[in-house]
């Protein structure tokens, strides 16, 4: 077939340009250089639990964790994870080094590939290509993310890359193996590759002449795939009591669609809730489409249900489902600025650094515009110059653009097209004139062209200028919440961000003068109506400062959870611990936790016992999750993580600290005590061991300290995962939020102290 290059693997590997090793050299800094320094803000997207499987596939327990989970996930990315749990514990920096590197792997593999893919000027291409890949922002940020799109990249480019090597006239059989592994693999990172499998076997076929032997090597690719498939296929069967071929995350995600089309709207509580009482039947979803079958006792049957539910719902109203479709086809090209994966939450309030704004403004929206409408003239001049590659890229770019709008479209799904979009992109900067020759030719160039100008419309959409105001779509201009509407305010907000961290470490200092100064402003938006009370908190006036706050009734009507921790402290400042209580403890409250924030901002209580749980606690414990009452136990307690801190203000010159703890939670996960160790400062305190069987108390004698000193206790002990029935139960801001638990407090008191 013209048009094929008869090289062997590595075509260009006997004399690799130098730009090739700066490049990569380039690909690698930027990487090495962001380890990190992202400013995230807590777990996003499917991160805990793609780590909590991981965890438990480390342990020793499989995929376990999925049994309790809303669907199930095909397993390589969790092997990879659960490798670095057992080599590094839980170091996520080693995680973010070895996708960093799998990273810069995928820059030498745009170049492989643009390397054969290219018509002429091979090298300049290439280059190009790789350059544009290794500064593509999300390819340069996902690496520091617990999500697939690294690794499943690497698979699906080291396939393309492997079976661009099989020319005409050759057998290449081992080459051919390879690639369906990797493919395999690809699979088993991301299911969605399932269906492109067949398409690359025809290509083959195709590439090959229709012959026999073409279609020898589709086959020989797809036994080579099946080959680490089907081992899989069974151990998911039978781990999840069914029928089971790859996983049930598609399921979910079909039926999310559904229901998406059938309300108009995309929610996840219908599909959640559906879901949840095939778990518990005390939950039951609204009015369902197909019968409800309730409680079933596994994923396959759940898997089923879902299914069926989808269909219904697709049945229906199969033209609301062609429309959502249609919409979310210009979702996934559009830009959302502030998707989880992003990083970006919480921009209008200026945490995040300038030179992260300007790198998502520039290396990420205007560099995915400007490669994504270069790409359409890019894949018609290979196209016209007969490179059989440009097909195979072709059947990607497509298989992906349709299948991703059935289910929904985030613009995470955009990140597997942009290593082959940069390389046509590549095509078109190295030869503008070509591509412009090839657009004005025939109906071919024509349709090429609209799609350009569709793609630069949808992504950039400038008639939003013309809109009336607040009705501007997501988008790289326009007003908000255009990408550059928000860049500008991310910027202009960091101020205010800088003269609050200042404000709320002056406070911590006791600095009040200063606090005071920083407190004219600018301040963030939660700090500017909270400053005058927490300089009076701070100044030992609660009066004052619950008369700088709102009624307790406007507090709740806003729901505004910092305001209640704040009113709650100058109460418990006043002695009023019921009314206290009564503030530290509503729903919107528990469902922020703030823990931390608490920890950080209020001032220390002269205290010598804490009680975990009893709503009184905010300020005076750090690393602990919400409240649980324990009748049977005779209290409530505290799931505290390893390095949980506690602060006991003006208690120095104790001489023993006890502890009520509770290691029942850890049964069924370990067989030992769970051991602990208390550490003042930086000084090891003791240790101790908690049964598996009932809560103890224990007693350990404290190092001398300057009396009416602040001492700061810390816990460290063995992590635990917990399964996915805790993780699906986190309610508010803590959806999706990893919980990794050592232990469970009651109360921890000082020198005898009654908490």
């Amino acid at each position: 077939m013209r048009g094929e290059t008869r090289a062997g693997i590595g075509g260009w590997r006997a004399q690799i340009p130098w730009e090739f090793w700066l490049i990569l050299a380039l690909a690698l800094t930027v990487r090495l250089v962001l380890l990190g320094r992202l400013p995230r803000d807590g777990w996003i997207s499917d991160e805990g639990e793609y780590y909590s499987a991981a965890v438990w596939l480390a342990e020793g327990r499989g995929m376990a964790w999925y049994l309790h989970y809303l669907w199930t996930r095909v397993p390589f990315y969790p092997m990879l994870l659960a490798a670095h749990v057992r080599l590094f514990d839980s170091d996520l920096a080693a995680i973010s080094i070895s996708q960093s590197l799998l990273g810069v792997v995928n820059v030498a593999l745009t170049y492989g590939i643009a390397w054969r893919m290219a018509a002429a000027r091979q090298r300049l291409v290439a280059g190009v290509a790789a350059g544009l890949s290794a500064v593509y922002w999300p390819l340069v940020l996902y690496a520091q993310l617990l999500l697939t799109e690294t690794v499943f990249l690497t698979l699906i480019l080291g396939a393309v890359w492997l079976v661009s090597h099989v020319a005409p006239g050759r057998r290449g059989w081992l080459v051919l193996v390879l690639a369906g592994g990797l493919l395999g693999l690809a699979t088993l990172t991301r299911s969605l590759a399932a269906g492109w499998v067949p398409l690359v076997a025809v290509w083959l076929w195709w590439h090959a002449g229709w012959s026999w032997r073409g279609a020898m090597r589709g086959l020989v690719l797809l036994a080579g795939c099946a080959a680490l498939i089907l081992p899989w296929s069974i151990v998911a069967s039978r781990t999840y009591g069914g029928v089971v071929v790859l996983d049930t995350s598609g399921a979910f995600n079909l039926l999310l669609g559904a229901w998406t089309a059938h309300d108009g709207v995309r929610r996840d509580a219908p599909t959640r809730n559906f879901v949840l009482g095939l778990f518990d039947p005390a939950v039951r979803p609204a009015a369902t489409c197909a019968p409800y079958p309730g409680p079933v006792p596994n994923q396959a049957a759940r898997q089923a249900a879902m299914s069926a539910e989808a269909w219904c719902l697709i049945r229906d109203d199969p033209a609301a489902f062609v429309a959502k479709s249609g919409g979310e086809l210009v979702d996934l090209f559009r830009i959302n600025y502030t998707g989880a994966e992003r990083l970006t939450g919480g921009f209008t309030t200026g945490r995040l650094p300038p030179w992260f704004v300007v790198a998502t403004l520039v290396l990420d929206d205007m560099l995915y515009a400007l490669v994504a409408v270069l790409a359409v003239p890019g894949w018609l001049v290979l196209a016209r110059a007969r490179r059989p590659l440009a097909w195979l890229v072709l059947a990607w770019l497509g298989y992906t653009i349709a299948v991703a709008p059935l289910l929904f479209a985030i613009n995470r799904f955009r990140v597997p097209l942009m290593p082959f979009a940069c390389i046509l992109a590549a095509v078109t900067l190295v030869a503008p004139r070509a591509a412009w020759q090839q657009l004005r030719q025939r109906w071919g160039g024509a349709l090429a062209g609209l799609l350009s100008l569709a793609l630069l419309l949808v992504i950039t959409t400038p008639d939003t200028y013309l809109r009336p105001a607040g009705q501007s779509s997501p988008s790289l201009l326009g007003p908000y919440p255009s990408s550059l509407a928000a860049s500008t305010m991310a910027l202009a907000a960091r101020e205010r961000f800088l003269v609050s961290q200042a404000f709320g470490d002056a406070l911590v200092a006791g600095d009040l003068a200063r606090a005071r100064q920083l407190s004219a402003g600018p301040l963030t938006s939660e700090l500017e109506r909270l400053a005058p009370a927490l300089l009076a908190l701070h100044a030992g006036q609660p009066a004052a400062a619950l008369a700088a706050l709102p009624a307790a009734d406007a507090i709740a009507a806003r729901q505004d959870a910092l305001a209640s921790v704040v009113r709650g402290a100058a109460l418990r400042q006043q002695g009023d611990l019921a009314a206290a209580r009564a503030a530290f403890t509503p729903r919107f409250v528990d469902d922020a936790n703030p823990v931390a924030w608490a920890w950080r901002t209020l001032p220390a209580l002269p205290t010598r016992a804490i009680d975990l749980g009893g709503n009184l606690d905010l300020g005076l414990i750090r690393g602990c999750h919400l409240g649980e009452g324990d009748p049977a136990a005779g209290g409530t307690f505290r799931w505290c993580d390893d390095g949980a801190q506690l602060r006991f203000a003006d208690a120095g010159g104790a001489g023993r600290i006890t502890l009520r703890a509770d290691a029942r939670g850890w049964a069924g996960y370990r067989a030992a005590p769970v051991p602990i160790s208390v550490w003042l400062g930086g000084q090891l305190v003791g240790t101790f061991s908690v049964p598996l069987d009932a809560p103890v108390e224990r007693s350990l004698p404290l190092p001398p300290t300057a009396r009416g000193s602040t001492l700061v206790v810390t816990i460290r002990g063995p992590v635990l995962i917990p399964d996915a029935r805790r993780y699906l139960s986190q309610q508010g801001e803590q959806v999706g939020q990893l919980h990794a638990m050592t232990l469970r407090l009651d109360w921890v008191a000082l020198d005898g102290a009654q908490p």
